[in-house]
C-alpha cells in the first residue's frame, strides 16, 4: 500500500485502528455464526423434529389426544420421542458447523488429558458454583411470585412406571450434558476462545441462560455456565463441564424423586446434605488449586485489540446474536404467563 510522506494529501492509514475495525469484524461474524447454530437446534428441537416424529408415529397408528399430558402416545414413547429430539436437535447443528467450518472435532470438542486430579478439583469448584447458584435463581422466583406469576420452573409429565422414570432419568441427567456441552462448551465456548478466554467464558455463558427460556434457569444456567466454561479454560477439555453438569442434573433428579416418594421435608433434607457436601468440596478444591498456583495461573496468548467492553458490543451487536436474545426474552415471557 502506497504511504505519503507528507503534503497535504499524506495518507493518515494506522494499522492499529484497522486492527481494531478487522477483530470487531470477526468478532460479529463468529458470534453471529454460533447463534445461528444454536438457533437452528433451537427451531428443530421445537417445531421441525417434534412434527416429523408426530407424522412417523401417526403412520404406525397413534391418534394424539389432549386427553392427558403425553398427548396421547404412551408415556415410554413419549420420552424416547423426546431424547432423540433433543439430541438430533442439538447435536445435528453442532456437526454441521464444524463441517462447514472446516474445524477438526479435536479442537471444536477438546477432550485433552488433564489429570485426574486437575479435573477433580475443577468439577468440585464447578458443582459448588451451581449449589450457590440456586440462590440467585430462588430470588428470581420470589420475585416472580410478588408480581403475581408462578415461582415454579415448567415441569415435565411423569408417572410412577419404572420404565418412564428410567427414560426421564435418561432425559434430565445423560442427554443434556452430552448435547449441551457440544453446543455451548463445544461450539460457542471453542469458537470464541480467540478473541479472548475470559471474553469466551462470559459470552457462552449469557447465551446458555438466554437458551433454557425463562428467567429463573436463565440466572441459574448463566452461573454455571461461568462455573462449566471456566473448567474447559482451564483444563482444555469438555469432561469437566460435562461430569459438573450430570452431577448438578443427578441432584436435580434424587431431589426430584425423593419428594415424590418420601415427602417433601426428606427432600429438603437431601437438598441441604448434598449443597452442604458439594459447597464444602468446592471450597477445598479452591485452597488446593491456589495452593499449587493453578487456579488462575498459566500460559496467556496475545491479547484482542479491543477492551472486553467493545468486544461483548461486537458480539452482540449482529442479526444472529439480537435474535438469540429475543428468542430467550420471549420465550421467557412466555412461560411466565403458561407457567
Amino acid at each position: 500500500m502506497y504511504v505519503s510522506t507528507g503534503g497535504p494529501y499524506r495518507n493518515n492509514y494506522n494499522p492499529y485502528d484497522l486492527g481494531i475495525w478487522d477483530e470487531r469484524r470477526q468478532i460479529r461474524s463468529a458470534a453471529s455464526g454460533v447463534c445461528w447454530t444454536a438457533l437452528l437446534g433451537i427451531l428443530l428441537m421445537i417445531l421441525v423434529l417434534p412434527l416429523a416424529f408426530k407424522a412417523y408415529l401417526s403412520s404406525l397408528g397413534f391418534v394424539f389426544t389432549q386427553q392427558d399430558s403425553f398427548g396421547g402416545i404412551p408415556p415410554a414413547i413419549y420420552y424416547l420421542v423426546l431424547a432423540v429430539d433433543y439430541i438430533l436437535g442439538l447435536a445435528l447443528p453442532a456437526f454441521l458447523y464444524f463441517f462447514i467450518k472446516h474445524i477438526p472435532l479435536s479442537e471444536g470438542l477438546p477432550f485433552h488429558h488433564a489429570g485426574a486430579m486437575d479435573v477433580t478439583l475443577y468439577v468440585a469448584i464447578g458443582c459448588m458454583v451451581c449449589m450457590l447458584a440456586n440462590y440467585p435463581a430462588s430470588w428470581v422466583s420470589v420475585i416472580q411470585e410478588h408480581f403475581g406469576f408462578s415461582g415454579t420452573l415448567p415441569s415435565m409429565p411423569l408417572t410412577n412406571s419404572p420404565l418412564v422414570i428410567f427414560l426421564y432419568a435418561v432425559n434430565v441427567v445423560i442427554v443434556p450434558p452430552l448435547v449441551e456441552e457440544i453446543m455451548f462448551r463445544g461450539v460457542v465456548l471453542q469458537s470464541m476462545r480467540r478473541f479472548g478466554d475470559g471474553f469466551a467464558i462470559l459470552f457462552s455463558s449469557i447465551l446458555f441462560g438466554l437458551y433454557h427460556g425463562n428467567f429463573i434457569q436463565m440466572v441459574f444456567a448463566f452461573f454455571c455456565g461461568l462455573a462449566m466454561s471456566f473448567a474447559v479454560v482451564r483444563t482444555n477439555s469438555l469432561l469437566p463441564s460435562i461430569l459438573i453438569h450430570f452431577i448438578n442434573n443427578s441432584i436435580s433428579l434424587a431431589v426430584e424423586m425423593t419428594e415424590r416418594f418420601k415427602g417433601q421435608a426428606m427432600a429438603n433434607y437431601v437438598d441441604h446434605i448434598a449443597s452442604f457436601a458439594l459447597i464444602a468440596a468446592g471450597l477445598i478444591a479452591i485452597g488446593i488449586l491456589f495452593s499449587r498456583h493453578k487456579l488462575f495461573s498459566g500460559r496467556r496468548a496475545a491479547g484482542p485489540l479491543l477492551p472486553l467492553s467493545l468486544r461483548m458490543g461486537a458480539a452482540f451487536g449482529n442479526f444472529g446474536a439480537v435474535s438469540f436474545i429475543l428468542y430467550g426474552f420471549l420465550s421467557s415471557v412466555f412461560t411466565l404467563y403458561h407457567a
